[in-house]
């Protein structure tokens, strides 16, 4: 497995990887399919995809199987943490995202790590960001790799809002 740096090229190829592990890991039975297709349209288009990949503030990592197949992705995104999280000099891990068939394998953890280990090597102190309350398989994931809780906020997703945990793991003491 490899990691790279996604880039401008990457975006038709980002936006399949992005729309097909949103469906798996949020379309039926967790969420109606219409609902998913809302989501994805107004936050998941090529369009969109390539302005996110020319932000200053964001950065993609693609995660490539030895065959170099895309199978997982990552965005870390600058900018102001949630008021309640006391440590300020932190970015947010914005997605984290697997194919279905690449689940329970490893490459999460090693997709995290790679995060986790890039935003310490920027000088983050700390990384946070939201998980669905209902996802129980990515909260157990997070505890794991040793984020807290502390907070929620409410996320739109499509038409229906729902709330998100706030998580965080602190790198640099």
């Amino acid at each position: 497995m490899t990691i790279r740096f996604a880039t401008v090229a990457d975006a038709t190829l980002l936006t399949d990887l992005a729309t097909t592990t949103l469906r798996e890991a949020f379309g039926p039975p967790h969420n109606p399919a219409e609902l998913v297709d809302e989501y994805i349209q107004s936050a998941i288009t090529e369009r969109i995809i390539e302005a996110e990949l020319t932000d200053s503030r964001s950065t993609f990592f693609l995660l490539e199987s030895a065959d170099g197949a895309a199978i997982g992705y990552a965005k870390l995104r600058r900018h102001a943490p949630p008021r309640r999280m006391r440590e300020r000099n932190a970015i947010e891990i914005q997605r984290i995202y697997l194919l279905k068939s690449q689940v329970g394998q490893g490459q999460g953890r090693f997709l995290m790590q790679h995060c986790l280990d890039w935003a310490a090597e920027q000088g983050y102190a700390a990384v946070w960001l939201g998980v669905w309350e209902q996802n129980e398989r990515a909260l157990t994931f997070y505890k794991k790799a040793g984020f807290e809780r502390f907070g929620y906020h409410y996320f739109q997703f499509g038409s229906e809002r729902q709330r998100d945990y706030w998580l965080q793991k602190q790198l640099i003491a």
